[in-house]
């Protein structure tokens, strides 16, 4: 987890301007060969489970109700947008692993957390967004792990195709032998596998104590920034790292979800990490790390979660076949930035748009009188 840092006035923070984002020419031809094969795969599950499924984040481990309250007497460069001025805004939550289609727990991998904030005001991202919403997306790895549209294509969907092919059990030897590659290479060369196949060896720990991360970059109000969702409550700050039992079941976040919420409430904060320098935190390549030591993380909102059953029938049936997530459901002060963002616009608005369309759900931005309790 990252450490509370104290602000300081010394820092100059780069100001949003419309021409930081640079897409390369072939942009949106790469995007559309993207959701090409994103649909087959949507196609593919929903002739396996007879249902309509996420291309990602398909299994949910929890839908959490809860509060978020902005912080007050924050400085001028963290009050921006949703958070300038103090505020508490109800909020659900949807818990996830970001796989394409349901797999077992027991698996190593990346987690997922849509956030949902609700009754929301002011000018959106897209003009012709009529909610009241800001969404926020975010997984268990810092940086995404490729740099652009381009890089996800060329590099990522042959991937993404094979993954959402291969059974449990071959995944699961597949873990084990790269986190033994993994102990080796370190071992020999003092430098760990790739990114892309070091989320595959990273140990399986309890969700509710996972820090997740926004990946790519957004427009923070007059600035750019980084946002970061961490656990400071006493009861979940101690799930940090705790593995995950061989033996809880292909359900096990699920279960330890619903357990820990039967008799615990939970604190989470939202760190914002602003971009100082376009050079050292580009804008378009969401491989790249941004330095603590440039801009560290600083807290600008605390979500609760209070004593709740965040997997009844109705929760669930709401926050996998009603809600939608997508990051450019939002404030145009928090409009998302870079390639991948780019990719998700289209990518997730078209996933969602299949989902709804085979389920015969109805597709809708809540209000807070129509969550299930």
């Amino acid at each position: 987890m990252t450490d509370v840092a104290p602000h300081t006035t010394t820092r100059t923070y780069l100001r949003y301007r419309d021409d930081l984002e640079q897409p390369r020419p072939d942009e949106e031809h790469d995007i559309d060969k993207i959701i090409t094969v994103l649909r087959g795969n949507n196609e593919r599950a929903y002739r396996k489970y007879k249902h309509g499924l996420r291309d990602a984040h398909a299994k949910s481990h929890g839908i959490l109700l809860g509060e978020l309250k902005v912080h007050s007497d924050l400085p001028p460069e963290l009050a921006q947008g949703l958070f300038a001025t103090p505020a508490e805004y109800p909020v659900v939550a949807r818990l996830s692993s970001t796989s394409g289609v349901i797999r077992s727990d027991q698996l190593r991998g990346v987690r997922g957390l849509g956030i949902k904030v609700l009754d929301v005001d002011g000018p959106r991202a897209l003009p012709d967004d009529g909610a009241t919403t800001q969404d926020f997306i975010m997984v268990t790895h810092r940086e995404f792990l490729f740099a652009d549209a381009h890089a996800y294509r060329t590099r990522g969907m042959p991937t993404a195709w094979v993954l959402a092919r291969l059974p449990d059990p071959v995944l699961r030897t597949g873990s084990t032998i790269l986190s033994a590659l993994d102990e080796h290479v370190l071992r020999r060369i003092g430098r760990p596998l790739p990114p892309n196949l070091n989320v595959f060896v990273r140990p399986n720990t309890h969700i509710l104590g996972e820090t997740f991360y926004s990946s790519a970059p957004l427009r923070y109000g007059d600035y750019i920034a980084k946002l970061l969702y961490t656990p400071v409550s006493p009861e979940a700050g101690a799930l940090h790292g705790q593995p995950v039992d061989r033996d809880a079941g292909i359900n096990a976040h699920q279960d330890m979800v619903v357990d820990f919420f039967a008799s615990h409430s939970a604190d989470y904060e939202l760190r914002v990490q602003l971009c100082t320098d376009p050079d050292t935190m580009p804008i378009e390549d969401a491989t790249v790390p941004w330095p603590e030591t440039e801009s560290p993380h600083r807290t600008v909102a605390t979500i609760h979660f209070d004593i709740q059953d965040p997997y009844t029938p109705q929760r669930r049936a709401f926050g996998d076949d009603v809600l939608s997530f997508n990051s450019w459901r939002g404030l145009a002060a928090h409009r998302p930035l870079g390639s991948i963002n780019r990719l998700k616009q289209r990518v997730y608005e078209a996933s969602s748009n299949y989902r709804h369309n085979v389920n015969n759900a109805p597709r809708l931005e809540p209000t807070p009188d129509q969550l299930p309790q």
